[in-house]
């Protein structure tokens, strides 16, 4: 009993153990210059034990939002669930911690967590003892780049900090808002970048005092949430900021920041790595108390020191001092301060002028046209736009602003809700007409007209930029906020000496316009001849599918698709084509689209499919399901599936020889029509298959709701993945289907090769010209494929 014991053990020994694996979870993205520096320290130990380490990226700079949060948990949940179990997780700053505590037990449980470079201090303090995580804050070491700030500026009364609202700045205010209890017979004032737009914050920056002390701590965004990166904000700072800027971080220095006492990230990813190695050595992580002094150094400018006479005296000892070597910059410094000090001078009496000739502009604008203004917004209305393009002799720039999905919202909460909407956007539009010189017209229901006498289409971009960010702003319904967009056309005119035609231009800037819907919510689009080419092939195609609808004028081919198992038919796609056109269904379904004509065809092919089985039937052929193509515009055909149930029961099919194949488009709102409609689908017994699978935002998530039965995997997946080394990409959507009990089509097969890869891969169905065109009802009954 001893001797098998013995020998249990001794083979115990000789397993093979499993190699430690670690997680480091980033707040940032890779390109994030701070990242790097965190990964270079994590590697110099990790690397040095033999144990790999993992990187996921939150992109909260970039990205910080709840929604980004959710994509982020949803991608790195599904990893996990088919990766070995961590044996560590690092975090790397402050939203990381935030996520990795908010899903410690659904996705890190029992795993040690081990955070660093965490702003907020008393946040971080808070796991001190906590089981299963630990850390280190990132001190930004504030007191003391301020002890050294006030010894190069003696003179100083005020302490400015910059920051921002993200997690890293609600951090950063907390450590700043910390120096009064140090600094008491100081002034201290604040700039919030998150709650600044561009100009206020360069406002903001120009009123400091050229004495004062101040810290960059962070200003990651402005108040449109759109984000600086570090050396953005840097340069906007240093441009604007009269004073010194210091710093307790490395970005920045060396790019016009001054310097300071400096976290020092490698080290800091050295630290936290070697309290998971501590972790695996056998510590308990209750007993690594959380770590709240840094890793950190001086690191000072010698040209911005030069910049304001600060003496290398004054500089601690060890210090770092980067850009030593004089540059030309600096030997010509006296010549060019008197230059630059003339240039400015000049350049603030142009922008002067500027704007007060602007202002002049727009009081002879007001008194022009008071008497003709729309009774609701207060704007000029049509027949004053036309008056205004009437008398124009020289080019000019025509803008049409239709805000998108208005009618829901009066539909949805009424006129006088949707009054108060268009109020706001004239609002809006007239602040643009402040800034830029420009005229605003409101000229019929959502839309608007912008004239400014700017000819060329370069030249009005920042215009334009401007009038789109207007919408970047919330808007506010019955209290509750809501974000609009809205479609821009545009016109320019070079026209020169004689009158403009203005029914010309506004037939062009409507065409535009109407081009940027069709583009998707939110676009614009300038007028170009094509446009008109384009409209009238539409019209074109539009009254053919017209006419088609009312004279018999299409016809339906099937595509086979082939069982692979037995290589014989299992079902086809139905295809609708046009009699006596070459015109290609890819041409005319999008139009088709746009108008309610795709209800009528919608219901031609459904009527064209059942009645083709009814004779198929009636001549006792083999009947193979049929797969009807359903776009989303159908949605608004409530009446369909009641219409698919009575040709049914009229010609006698059963409901499984219907297949209705949508694409996410039909889903993707998760509006309760298309609830409806797979709800009515199913209980009639029709099945329900998901075509184009990969083409657009295709998730896994959809199908946990969708009663689909199949996935039609699209054609450009096969041509981009079905090629050796990446064919397992195929594979791997195969085997996920068939684990969530889903068949798989594949569309678009062309080669044997593809075939045979494609059946080694488990695919239920195949699809494509390899077998057999689109062929009718009568080449079916006498091909290989009935």
């Amino acid at each position: 009993m001893v001797f098998k014991l013995i020998c249990v053990l001794f083979l115990i020994s000789c397993m093979p153990v499993r190699a430690k694996q670690v997680l480091f979870i980033s707040s940032y993205s890779e390109s994030y210059e701070l990242v790097g520096l965190q990964k270079k320290g994590l590697h110099a130990v990790f690397d040095s034990a033999g144990i790999p380490l993992d990187v996921e990226y939150m992109d909260m700079k970039q990205y910080n939002t709840p929604e980004n949060v959710r994509l982020f948990y949803e991608h790195l949940a599904y990893k996990l669930r088919s990766h070995s179990k961590y044996d560590a997780v690092v975090t790397g700053d402050d939203a990381a911690l935030h996520f990795a505590e908010k899903y410690q037990s659904e996705l890190f449980k029992d795993i040690p967590i081990v955070f660093f470079c965490v702003n907020d201090i008393a946040y971080a303090e808070h796991f001190d003892g906590n089981p299963m995580i630990t850390g280190a804050v990132e001190n930004f070491y504030l007191k003391d780049t301020v002890d050294i700030a006030l010894r190069f500026q003696p003179q100083t009364e005020q302490i400015t900090g910059i920051y921002d609202d993200t997690l890293s700045g609600t951090g950063d205010r907390k450590q700043f808002n910390e120096l009064k209890k140090d600094f008491r017979g100081y002034t201290f004032s604040a700039i919030d970048s998150s709650v600044c737009s561009p100009a206020e914050f360069r406002k903001r920056l120009t009123d400091i005092p050229p004495d004062s002390v101040v810290l960059y701590l962070n200003a990651a965004e402005d108040k449109n949430g759109t984000p600086y990166t570090i050396p953005e904000s840097v340069r906007l700072i240093t441009e604007y900021c009269r004073a010194p800027v210091y710093r307790t971080g490395i970005g920045g220095i060396g790019e016009g920041l001054i310097g300071g006492k400096v976290v020092s990230y490698e080290d800091s990813g050295k630290k936290a790595a070697s309290m998971v190695m501590a972790v695996f050595n056998g510590t308990d992580i209750a007993s690594l108390h959380v770590v709240t002094n840094g890793e950190s150094r001086y690191i000072f400018d010698y040209r911005i020191l030069k910049k304001y006479g600060i003496g290398l005296r004054l500089v601690p000892e060890n210090a770092v001092i980067i850009n030593k070597p004089k540059t030309l910059l600096e030997r010509y410094e006296p010549l060019l301060r008197p230059v630059l000090i003339i240039l400015s001078t000049l350049l603030l009496l142009l922008i002067l002028v500027f704007y007060d000739n602007l202002r002049r502009r727009r009081f002879t604008q007001r008194l022009q046209y008071q008497a003709e203004h729309d009774y609701l917004t207060d704007l000029p209305n049509r027949r004053s736009a036309l008056k205004n393009l009437s008398k124009q002799r020289y080019g000019l720039t025509i803008m049409m602003l239709d805000i998108d999905n208005f009618k829901n919202i009066n539909d949805t909460y009424g006129h006088i809700c949707g009054d108060q909407i268009l109020i706001e956007v004239a609002h809006r539009l007239k602040d643009v007409s402040d800034t830029y010189p420009c005229s605003v017209f409101r000229i019929g229901g959502d839309e608007f007209l912008i004239i400014t006498p700017e000819p060329e289409c370069e030249k009005t971009k920042d215009l334009l930029m401007y009038i789109r960010q207007q919408f970047q702003k919330p808007f506010f319904i019955n209290g509750r906020k809501q974000y609009l967009k809205s479609c821009i056309g545009i016109v320019c005119s070079n026209s020169t000496g004689d009158l403009i035609q203005t029914s010309d231009l506004l037939t062009k800037v409507d065409i535009a316009m109407y081009a940027a819907k069709n583009a998707g919510k939110n676009s614009f689009a300038y007028f170009d001849d094509s446009m008109k080419a384009e409209l009238d092939r539409k019209n074109r195609i539009e009254a053919l599918l017209n006419n088609a609808c009312l004279h018999d004028g299409f016809f339906i081919v099937y595509q086979p698709q082939i069982d692979t198992d037995t290589g014989k038919t299992y079902g086809y796609e139905a295809l609708l084509r046009l009699k006596n056109s070459q015109i290609g269904a890819g041409q005319f379904i999008p139009i088709a689209e746009e108008s309610e004509t795709i209800l009528t065809i919608g219901r031609i092919v459904t009527r064209k499919v059942i009645e083709q089985l009814s004779l198929w039937k009636k001549a006792g052929r083999t009947i193979h399901p049929v797969s009807i193509n359903y776009s989303s515009k159908q949605l608004l055909d409530t009446e369909y599936v009641q219409f698919v149930k009575n040709l049914l029961v009229e010609y006698d099919i059963s409901p499984s020889l219907i297949e209705i194949e949508i694409t996410e488009s039909v889903f993707l709102n998760k509006s309760e029509k298309s609830i409806q409609l797979f709800r009515d689908l199913a209980a009639c017994g029709i099945k329900l298959s998901l075509d184009d699978f990969g083409t657009g935002y295709s998730s896994i998530s959809y199908l946990t709701y969708i009663p689909v039965s199949k996935i039609k995997l699209d054609k450009s997946l096969i041509d981009l993945y079905l090629l050796d080394g990446k064919d397992s990409f195929v594979k791997n959507i195969i085997d996920l289907s068939h684990s969530l009990g889903l068949e798989i089509t594949v569309e678009g097969v062309e080669t044997e090769h593809q075939y045979d890869r494609l059946r080694e891969f488990g695919c239920d169905y195949i699809q494509g010209y390899f077998f057999s065109r689109p062929i009718t009802g009568a080449e079916i009954e006498k091909s290989v494929f009935k």
